[in-house]
């Protein structure tokens, strides 16, 4: 079979559709996914386009170790509560940003100190985003633009979502490091007493 692109004229080979030793190696799932979970991202993508057979396990792999739901078991309660608030997400724009957002895409084990999570919405969408939080059993703190939401969870660990709601234009806001008051302490005093 001969295939005319420009001036030039390629022959088709049959030995070039066989796979490479290296190729045979990366269709194995198995191999893949024990290459992929201590890959970066970067390097999961760039294995991805080496060959035809990696592409759909590497989206496959995406699927299954990036999905929010691993991070949000740690602060709502239910599969319904989850489910829940991904369709608020989607309705409202709420974005995750900051430290658990950056260890879920660093699959970094959760650690003791790992009891926040940040949101970001506009400001109109804020009253919603606060509703939803408060019925699935969190505390509201206001101040300003920003809401704590704590709650005392299982073996007495508290958790705690920090929502910041504002104009749409100081989105570029989430991205510069910021030092967030921290509410675990006065939260503990305040669902004690």
């Amino acid at each position: 079979m001969y295939t005319t692109t420009s001036t030039r004229q390629w022959a088709h080979h049959p030995e070039m559709d066989v796979p490479s030793p290296g190729q045979r190696v990366m269709a194995i799932d198995a191999i893949l996914d024990v290459i992929f979970s201590f890959s970066t991202p970067r390097t999961i993508i760039s294995l991805s386009k080496s060959c035809r057979a990696a592409r759909p396990i590497a989206a496959s792999y995406f699927r299954v170790a990036y999905k929010p739901e691993h991070l949000l078991r740690q602060f709502l309660s239910d599969p319904a509560t989850i489910r829940a608030f991904r369709i608020l997400q989607a309705e409202t724009g709420l974005t995750i940003v900051g430290k658990a957002a950056h260890n879920f895409l660093a699959r970094a084990p959760p650690t003791l100190t790992d009891r926040a999570m940040s949101l970001y919405v506009d400001g109109s969408h804020a009253a919603p985003v606060s509703d939803f939080l408060t019925h699935a059993g969190y505390g509201v703190e206001m101040r300003e633009h920003l809401y704590l939401f704590f709650k005392m969870g299982e073996g007495g660990d508290a958790r705690e979502i920090i929502l910041r709601a504002s104009s749409p234009d100081s989105f570029d806001l989430v991205d510069k490091p910021q030092n967030l008051p921290s509410c675990t302490s006065c939260t503990v005093s305040q669902t004690t007493s």
